[in-house]
């Protein structure tokens, strides 16, 4: 939920997010990244490879799950 409801446009990449995230809520930045690539894989979320830079984005499936749980309307 922690990283669901971060996304927000504003950062370049995973590990910007992450990073804020970290700070914010001094989570280790290691649980962060292991919790994001499970949310890749399950099509929560889309980000690029560190060869291909893309910016963090949910996808449909992970703004419906979002949604059924009142985060967004």
């Amino acid at each position: 939920m922690l990283i669901l409801r971060s996304i927000n446009g504003k950062h370049r990449s995973l590990n910007a997010l992450l990073e804020e995230i970290s700070r914010d809520t001094r989570k280790p930045i290691s649980t962060l990244k292991l919790n994001a690539r499970i949310l890749k894989e399950l099509g929560l979320i889309d980000y690029g490879e560190k060869n291909s830079p893309k910016p963090v984005e949910l996808t449909e499936h992970g703004e419906l799950v979002l949604r059924i749980l009142g985060v967004i309307a």
